[in-house]
């Protein structure tokens, strides 16, 4: 059996690909462990990033079923299984970056009533 890649799909699937790890990247510094270096900006860009990719997903999967070409139910299940991955992934960078920001704050406050 011989495996044939369409130019379009392969080009398709390396641009998403592209996409996503864009978006990573520019979330990355709010998931390690000091994230007040990195703009909130960088975070609001990537975390829309992921929305619009997992909105999307959604919508190829779901809509278009009675509209368009049926989607097969292999990629129905691996896309709702990736925006479902990628969904935690935005719960829990905001979740870090919140902790962060709220530890940054609380060091500067204990900071400022330890030396009086």
């Amino acid at each position: 059996m011989k495996l044939e890649l369409d130019p379009k799909k392969a080009l398709s699937v390396s641009l998403t690909a592209l996409y996503l790890l864009f978006a990573v990247w520019l979330v990355l510094p709010f998931v390690g462990r000091n994230p007040g270096g990195a703009s909130v900006y960088r975070l609001y860009l990537g975390l829309m990033l992921m929305l619009v990719f997992v909105g999307k997903s959604l919508w190829d999967v779901l809509a278009p079923q009675g509209l368009a070409r049926k989607v097969s139910t292999a990629k129905a299940v691996v896309l709702i299984a990736v925006a479902v991955l990628v969904t935690g992934f935005i719960i829990f960078t905001v979740a870090k970056a919140v902790d962060g920001y709220l530890n940054s704050a609380y060091e500067k406050d204990k900071a400022g009533y330890v030396d009086q």
